[in-house]
């Protein structure tokens, strides 16, 4: 008697379980992912308060000589801060911990755009490594995980708008670019989908300048409180809360595709 094989357009099922299975995987790393996602902005937040206490009411003098340091040395610092930036996303370091690093060394329009440089770069990379020296070895890691191998069927079968979503999730950018690369998708629509990420790096970058600012406010008179401190105060938690959503809204359209697929 020969043996039945699994004739569905998504392919056989790894490691038993089906469909079901495969989704509530991917349930579970989104999970995780938006769990792991606050550490960067606790460790950044834990690093402000010790630098705030041992500075005290000078940390606005040591703040000054580093953006005037920095400030000498661009752009070379910028150049330097993108080729520290692919390769440390490269190699998985949370993008966020560098967004946030980026906003407070250059400030908010030159360090969104110093981090829009880097992750578009670090993921031209990434694609280029996935398709020509990692996609045995990504495969091998797909057959041992049926979530992962879930995502990169849906990819397959709603390329475009799964790359987008999956870019809005907080899914590390770099498992997202290897994952992609190695499903085989269109360089163009996966250049084009690591758009979708500049509003939540714009947030990361807003975040270290804010935290800059709040280590100023806390230089200053403690009854010396402005306008534009408020403005800076609460258009972070807005960005923060507009993300929040918009995470959660990827994530189930995320899932519904997959299940969908599957």
């Amino acid at each position: 008697m020969s043996p039945t094989v699994n004739s569905s357009p998504a392919g056989p099922s790894v490691h038993g379980g089906g469909p079901a299975a495969g989704t509530a995987g991917v349930h579970g790393i989104l999970a995780r992912a938006s769990a792991r996602a606050a550490v960067p902005y606790l460790a950044i937040g834990l690093l402000l308060v010790i630098a705030i206490v041992v500075a005290g009411h000078e940390i606005d003098h040591h703040i000054s000589a580093i953006e005037s340091w920095i400030t000498h040395l661009r752009p070379w610092s910028m150049l330097a801060f993108i080729g520290l930036f692919v390769l440390l996303t490269s190699v998985m370091l949370p993008d966020t911990l560098l967004s946030i690093v980026a906003g407070t060394l250059f400030g908010l329009v030159w360090g969104v755009a110093t981090v829009v440089a880097g992750t578009l770069l670090a993921a031209s990379l990434q694609f280029a490594l996935s398709q020509r020296l990692l996609r045995a070895r990504i495969q091998r890691v797909l057959a041992a995980r049926p979530s992962l191998a879930a995502i990169q069927r849906a990819i397959r079968a709603n390329e475009l708008r799964l790359e987008v979503l999956l870019r809005l999730t907080p899914l590390n950018p770099a498992t997202i670019s290897y994952l992609l690369g190695a499903a085989g998708v269109r360089f163009g629509g996966f250049l084009l989908a690591c758009l979708a990420i500049v509003p939540a790096l714009t947030l990361e970058v807003y975040f270290g300048y804010a935290g800059k600012h709040v280590a100023r406010m806390a230089g200053r008179d403690a009854h010396a409180v402005y306008l534009h401190d408020l403005t800076v105060i609460g258009g972070l938690a807005l960005g923060i809360l507009v993300m929040v959503l918009v995470s959660r809204m990827a994530r189930k359209a995320v899932l519904g595709t997959v299940a969908e697929t599957d």
